[in-house]
């Protein structure tokens, strides 16, 4: 078991937090569970379970699920402001709820019973809508957001391996699900990084995920479980610090501490023109989670629990403050190179750090995603629509090549016949209108919908040229719905789950998500 925290500071006083858990468990022997047979009905393994949680293994084990992919997630990302998704994206999700799993079977039928029995056992577990997947929303992907488990084989050879996905896009996030989640730590969130988890802070961010990502590793003799659980944020320091000194309740700002641009002619005790946040900064964790952190995760293991601040060492100052039996000890941790710093809590004692720096502009260079992506409804009618998508490749020299991945609900009815691609160059502004489909797009797999019984299923394997930006619409009609199948608040609108976009090297193999 290890742990790690990642901090990096973003521009207009904006901050990262990266919460990483790794827990592997012992070799076991892989076996298939049949529910078929009244002997092994009920039996699961119990001799690989030392930090591996065993409320989840039994699960996995009776749903023959090789691979367990879950997220939580709410808010929207700025690239543009903040560059790429951490993790290179492939510990993030869309908004809502997105569960994805390789399940071993013999066949179509006993997977997605497999399926629907494990999607149960989550709702329960993690207090989630997920008991509300059926087969409307449900995919089985061909191309994109596939499974990255190379090193997994079929415990009996005449079964196959299935890969279902489903998405709610509509799913609230609240801390009902972060308390499960921190059940499943061997700490429980009562020793280590965990402890700075709180839902108050955790959630009131501007962007903020949850993931957990179970597989199986295998080799000639044994196989194990490795989990990888995941929490990133994004939040506001000013607001942290705002709420910290103001006790959680919203208050005026009093007129002396408001920060007025006085050289504009219009300003006057009564109009205050607003300038930009400060950028002389000073704060630490205890203001951001509003708790420190309450040791290592274990004694034992004085590697187990590390902490990563990216920042540029000339312009901030980043301090350790050990707090223990009274006595408050403070250094500043050490410089691993250019922009990162890196330290391991060893010992007991509460743990502070604290950031100050005169520019908190002057922040690590941000990575440059390698593709941009927007998009947006068309059309005004009740009885038809269409869909907008744009995508953009920000490099001068390389081609990006990506996989589209996109499931609608039923109700939308996808022509695919009324897909049109327009080609814009960044670089001269010329646009291309009725451009030539097959030149851009080499593979095409969809599969139609089929009413109150199949979403609408399409893949495209896109390649986009340097500097061009590339868009393409289709059209979809908008079938009758009966009284009780509105969703509740349905003048809220319908909830359409968002597009997943796999970014492939020249091998095929993902680099970005």
């Amino acid at each position: 078991y290890n742990e790690s925290l990642n901090l990096r500071p973003l521009p207009r006083n904006k901050l990262l937090g990266q919460f990483q858990f790794h827990i592997d468990s012992q070799q076991f022997q892989l076996e298939y569970h049949n529910h078929s047979n009244t002997e092994s009905r009920g039996l699961t393994l119990d001799h690989h379970y030392t930090y591996f949680p065993r409320a989840l293994g039994p699960i996995l084990e009776s749903t023959n699920s090789r691979e367990l992919h879950l997220r939580f997630t709410q808010g929207w990302w700025d690239e543009k402001s903040w560059g790429k998704l951490p993790s290179n994206g492939f510990r993030s999700g869309g908004t809502g709820v997105e569960v994805s799993v390789l399940i071993e079977a013999p066949d179509l039928a006993t997977a997605k019973a497999n399926w629907f029995r494990l999607t149960k056992a989550l709702s329960g577990f993690f207090c989630a809508s997920l008991n509300f997947i059926d087969d409307s929303i449900t995919t089985l992907p061909k191309y994109a957001a596939g499974s990255q488990g190379k090193s997994i084989f079929s415990s009996q050879q005449e079964n196959k391996l299935f890969f279902i996905r489903a998405a709610l896009p509509s799913e609230p996030i609240c801390t009902e699900n972060l308390t499960p989640f921190l059940k499943l730590l061997p700490t429980r969130g009562k020793s280590g990084l965990s402890t700075l988890l709180d839902g108050h802070k955790v959630f009131d961010s501007l962007w903020h995920g949850m993931s957990i990502d179970i597989t199986t590793v295998c080799d000639e003799n044994s196989c194990s479980l490795h989990m990888d659980q995941t929490v990133n944020q994004v939040v506001d320091i000013n607001r942290c610090k705002r709420k910290d000194e103001q006790g959680g309740l919203p208050k005026p700002t009093p007129g002396e501490k408001l920060r007025c641009d006085t050289s504009k002619d219009t300003y006057s005790p009564w109009t205050c023109f607003p300038l930009n946040d400060p950028t002389e900064l000073d704060w630490s964790l205890q203001t951001i989670y509003g708790k420190q952190i309450h040791g290592p995760a274990f004694s034992d293991d004085p590697l187990g629990t590390s902490i990563t601040i990216e920042v540029d060492p000339s312009q901030w100052e980043v301090n350790l403050a050990k707090s223990r039996k009274d006595i408050t000890e403070s250094y500043k941790i050490s410089v691993e190179n250019k922009y990162k710093i890196s330290e391991s809590i060893r010992d007991e004692g509460d743990y502070d750090i604290r950031f100050s720096t005169k520019n908190s502009e002057v922040v690590v260079p941000i990575e440059t995603p390698p593709i941009y992506v927007a998009r947006s409804l068309t059309g005004y009618s009740q009885d038809t629509g269409g869909f907008r998508i744009s995508f953009t490749n920000p490099s001068a020299t390389d081609a990006v090549d990506f996989l589209y991945f996109e499931s609608l609900p039923w109700f939308m009815r996808l022509y695919l016949n009324t897909l049109k691609l327009q080609v814009k160059n960044n670089v001269n502004g010329e646009v291309t209108y009725d451009a030539d489909v097959d030149a851009y797009i080499s593979k095409r797999y969809y599969k139609p919908a089929v009413d109150r019984k199949r979403p609408s299923h399409l893949e495209l394997s896109i390649s986009i040229p340097p500097q061009q930006t590339l868009s393409f619409t289709y059209k979809f009609d908008k079938s009758l719905l009966l009284y009780h199948e509105y969703p509740p608040d349905a003048n809220h609108g319908f909830a359409i789950e968002p597009a997943v976009i796999t970014v492939v090297d020249n091998r095929g193999d993902a680099v970005y998500e």
